[in-house]
């Protein structure tokens, strides 16, 4: 009898023990088949070190992407360049499918610590997500910011000058710059601002004052940019995608308001740059309208570089 409580505990521990660690290798095993999927061609020149943090399991483990290899570490952990702290459970759905990273993400379900880059480009690394870049998109090419800006900087710069022959270059701008970028893809905001240039640039042709025109046209840009976020995609998303896995990147929540906010607050900007280069074109300091109407926007670029990495890596740290 007392053989039978010495024995039958040691064996129920042991079976305890040997269910535990099959479960416990599960999370690991998990986490080397998604080093596996690591692209060597994507190494950015210095190791990455990728933390997993199991909450549920309470067990963490570094994946170390390297030049020519990957190392799985269970301990002797390194500093780590990015720490995602989620359930193993989520995580396990998000790599089956079952649910997306980044509206688990908008949902508070897990969070990211240290430098987001390698989320931003996740499929780089570990190409997970599925591309939705249609045969036909591909064909056309990548779509250009300069399609949209250039007839409007053409006209900024032509029509204060000289109103006749600032508008003549403004649509010949117009007329030979999608020829030009022939091969890049066309949104609908690239043939709105080139038809609304060419609209105000025969009203200074026939005279129309241009203390008029030229404020209407920074409020049409405003406009334009503005009420883009009421559209399902939002105006800088149509291009930044490009640097996001493309069309993939619009069904990205957080990257759609990212560019959200973006979008609107360069509306706002215009809308106020029309406000006063209005009163200023009246005044006797109109030579500070090129001046402020310059500088402001290259502030605004400088802002916009560092908010589209600010805010998806502050999001990702909230819980």
């Amino acid at each position: 009898m007392l053989l039978f409580f010495l024995v039958c505990p040691l064996k129920l521990y042991t079976y305890v023990e040997q269910e535990l660690g099959e479960k416990a290798s599960e999370d690991f095993s998990f986490t080397k088949q998604m080093a596996a999927l690591y692209k060597l061609a994507s190494y950015p020149g210095k190791d990455i070190v990728l933390e997993m943090a199991y909450t549920d399991v309470g067990r963490s483990y570094q994946i170390v992407l390297k030049k020519d290899r990957y190392d799985v570490l269970k301990d002797n952990f390194k500093k780590y360049t990015t720490r995602i702290e989620t359930p193993f459970t989520v995580w396990k759905d998000i790599a089956s499918g079952k649910i997306s990273g980044t509206q688990a993400m908008m949902k508070k379900m897990y969070s990211v610590k240290g430098d987001f880059d390698l989320m931003l480009h996740w499929d780089d690394y570990f190409g997970s997500t599925k591309r939705k870049k249609t045969a036909a998109k591909k064909a056309e090419g990548k779509s250009t910011m300069l399609l949209l800006l250039i007839p409007w900087i053409a006209f900024w710069v032509g029509a204060p000058i000289d109103t006749f022959y600032g508008s003549i270059s403004s649509i010949t701008v117009c007329a030979l710059l999608p020829l030009v970028l022939v091969k890049n893809r066309k949104t609908v905001y690239d043939y709105i601002s080139s038809s609304i240039v060419i609209i105000f640039s025969i009203f200074l042709f026939v005279n129309i004052s241009p203390q008029i025109i030229i404020p209407l046209s920074y409020l049409s840009f405003g406009l334009m940019w503005g009420l883009s976020c009421l559209t399902k995609v939002p105006l800088t998303a149509h291009y930044s995608m490009n640097n996001y896995n493309g069309e993939s990147a619009l069904d990205n929540p957080l990257f759609m308001k990212t560019n959200a906010i973006l979008t609107f607050l360069w509306g706002i900007l215009y809308v106020f740059t029309s406000v006063w280069t209005f009163f200023l074109m009246k005044s006797d300091f109109s030579i500070w309208t090129a001046i402020i109407n310059n500088i402001l926007p290259i502030i605004m670029g400088i802002f916009t570089k560092w908010f589209q990495n600010w805010y998806p890596a502050w999001y990702a740290r909230q819980k």
